[in-house]
């Protein structure tokens, strides 16, 4: 059944269903969060012995944080498949106007099908919703299908953090995108 908050459709991928993640989703969150950094541990900022180390009630405490954070999940054919996050980083009002997109990953045997374009754009609805007016993110670099995404959507790069990461002997680049979104003139 769909609802403002769940999609569901099929097509040559199969049945697929995009809905918010719950703390109920720890395990299927956490089982391809550890195939995704198995497969390729750069896009996702860490290395296989660090994703490890994560607690399951970590990724349960994340998925039910207040809203507006919101994770959403895409599954095919009743599997969690692929992600996208937004949290706001912030608890003061001063900040309540932007959010960071993070946690945008694809089951490596579903890539190249737009499912990281459907819950990132289900994650950016979701920010429009809530009155944001800027989205922010960070992509470890290279990664070329990543910045397209996101510049598909509008991101624009605003910096680079040199050697973000060391991972398998080597140092990694963090591109800094931004989206400006639902912009509102700030009164004096």
């Amino acid at each position: 059944m769909n609802h403002p908050h769940h999609y569901e459709w099929s097509n040559a991928v199969g049945r697929l269903e995009i809905r918010q993640l719950e703390a109920k989703d720890a395990e299927d969150f956490s089982a391809l969060r550890r195939v995704v950094t198995a497969d390729s541990p750069v896009p996702m900022g860490l290395s296989m012995d660090e994703e490890l180390t994560r607690p399951l009630q970590g990724f349960r405490d994340q998925l039910s944080s207040p809203a507006p954070n919101a994770a959403f999940g895409a599954f095919v054919d009743g599997a969690l498949q692929g992600c996208a996050a937004l949290a706001w980083t912030s608890r003061f009002a001063s900040s309540r106007h932007k959010a960071e997109l993070w946690g945008t990953f694809v089951a490596p045997n579903h890539r190249g099908q737009g499912i990281a374009r459907m819950v990132a754009g289900r994650a950016i609805e979701h920010g429009r919703n809530n009155s944001l007016q800027r989205i922010n993110l960070m992509v470890y670099i290279p990664n070329a299908p990543a910045v397209a995404l996101y510049e598909g959507f509008g991101f624009t790069p605003y910096g680079v953090e040199p050697k973000a990461v060391f991972l398998n002997g080597q140092f990694y680049d963090c591109q800094h995108m931004t989206l400006a979104l639902n912009e509102i003139a700030a009164t004096a």
